[in-house]
């Protein structure tokens, strides 16, 4: 009796992990008969690598279990083409030719469907802004001032229809991963603490437990941690000479702004000009710039201070977007700036041309 009570209890076993819901992708590559299908996941801003398999007449399969649904890839080996999608567990089929991978038609997904219509909608966006972009360059070498400021004031109302287009979808989506998903990589330089907190206060249970939530929870914190009005928070890095230095040996009786840019980066470039003159003017009346760089190599790096009359001190890793002041001060994008008083409170963030010159004087003339 105890033996046929543990036989059944196997079986039941057995039988609940075979009818455990699980992802089936079943794809077909027109063209592509060889080669291997490598499935891979956006991990910490890598791909990492999930499954792979051998293509048999252009056919591939993908089997496994995911919590809830996630962004995946599915690339090719001789191409450098991928298909993007959403996993989630569900039968899902792939059609695509070897000329056009990133168009292939995909059913079964209701999050990659609703995904790529988001998409379809922000390429109509960026459709308009080509447009506008190439009427201001005609207009602008042509010298017509006039149509110059009327297509620079109708791209400004393009982008806030853009912007206003993906807050209301993160907000009408809010029961699926997409609205953090969307919220993370697409509006985190344009949302106060206050609209990323509505945001994060609409979200589902199911998707609060999405690992997109978290990480959006994780940055809304490290936001709040770096606010106006909060301490500002020290680092140490190397100068060009290979000397730590830390920002804490520059705050105190000064006011101090943390200058995060990039030897490639042509915005940060352009802005240089506007901290030279600041600096040239306030350096001895109680003012510091501290630069933090996002540059990959040493050599970049010192030919952008010395193209540019840098003079302040000046800070790196060498390690690019991968910086650990970055995770501190929660930025996306550069330049990016901090501002920070004697008594080492944050008191303003991404000042810009003349607007920091008036913050200057305000504070120092």
């Amino acid at each position: 009796m105890r033996k046929l009570f543990y036989s059944l209890l196997a079986i039941a076993f057995l039988f609940s992990c075979s009818t455990e819901t699980k992802y089936n992708i079943e794809g077909q590559i027109e063209g592509l008969n060889s080669g291997s299908a490598v499935l891979q996941k956006v991990k910490d801003g890598n791909l990492v690598t999930v499954d792979s398999v051998a293509l048999q007449n252009g056919k591939f399969s993908f089997k496994g279990a995911v919590d809830m649904p996630e962004y995946h890839v599915i690339r090719f080996a001789d191409t450098l083409d991928a298909i993007p999608l959403f996993l989630e567990n569900t039968t899902v089929k792939v059609v695509a030719h070897v000329d056009s991978i990133p168009k292939a038609e995909i059913e079964g997904s209701e999050v990659t469907t609703l995904y790529r219509t988001f998409e379809e909608q922000l390429m109509n966006y960026n459709m308009q802004f080509r447009s506008l972009y190439n009427e201001y360059m005609q207009a602008n070498m042509g010298g017509d001032m006039e149509k110059v400021k009327q297509i620079e004031a109708e791209y400004t109302k393009v982008e806030e229809q853009q912007q206003q287009y993906i807050k209301d979808f993160i907000h009408e989506n809010s029961s699926t991963v997409l609205s953090p998903f969307i919220t993370l990589n697409y509006m985190m330089p344009y949302l106060s603490i206050e609209e990323l907190e509505t945001i994060v206060g609409n979200f589902s249970a199911e998707v609060a437990e999405s690992e997109y939530a978290k990480d959006l929870n994780e940055r809304l914190d490290v936001l709040k941690s770096v606010a106006i009005g909060q301490p500002y928070i020290d680092f140490t890095m190397d100068d060009p000479d290979g000397n730590p230095v830390s920002l804490s040996s520059y705050v105190g009786d000064q006011y101090v702004l943390i200058d995060f840019w990039a030897g490639w980066c042509n915005p940060c470039r352009q802005e240089n000009p506007v901290l030279v003159e600041n600096y040239e003017k306030y350096k001895d009346k109680g003012f510091e710039i501290f630069g933090v760089s996002l540059d990959r190599t040493r050599e970049s790096w010192v030919n952008a201070i010395e193209a540019d009359g840098i003079t302040w001190p000046q800070v790196s890793e060498l390690n690019y977007w991968d910086c650990s002041a970055r995770d501190l001060y929660g930025f996306n994008s550069i330049p990016h700036n901090v501002l920070i008083d004697p008594d080492g409170i944050i008191i303003a963030k991404d000042l810009r041309g003349e607007e920091l010159s008036k913050k200057l004087a305000e504070l120092l003339d």
